[in-house]
């Protein structure tokens, strides 16, 4: 788990799974940026998926997997040193098997991921 790890989070808005923001701190001395890549970090996106996860996971209290990704977009390098504070809005909407996801991670100025994906639960 990447959660109080890589990464905490602190809930800003929305009351259900339809619209969440979050406030995401990144721990920019953490020792994944040490692999990639040394004196010149990137948060990994595969990184940045599992942190969507981790938080939905954590906000809906029951484990959520992605079972499958229809658009994933890393737009801009994430770069620890410079943004360790960024947002992640949420938004989810029930399916047969557990939820249909939008998800974005950004700052004011920079959106550094896009996905949209089917979420399973249990």
């Amino acid at each position: 788990m990447l959660l109080n790890n890589l990464f905490t989070y602190d809930h800003l808005s929305g009351e259900d799974v339809s619209s969440l923001q979050f406030k995401v701190n990144i721990n920019a001395s953490s020792e994944i940026f040490q692999g990639h890549f040394p004196d010149n970090p990137i948060t990994p996106g595969v990184c940045q998926l599992e942190m969507v996860k981790e938080v939905l996971s954590d906000y809906l209290g029951q484990k959520v997997g992605f079972d499958s990704i229809t658009d994933l977009k890393f737009i801009s390098m994430w770069i620890p040193n410079e943004s360790e504070e960024v947002f992640m809005d949420i938004s989810a909407k029930s399916s047969e098997t557990g939820y249909k996801v939008k998800a974005s991670i950004y700052t004011e100025s920079t959106t550094y991921f896009k996905l949209r994906g089917n979420a399973d639960v249990g």
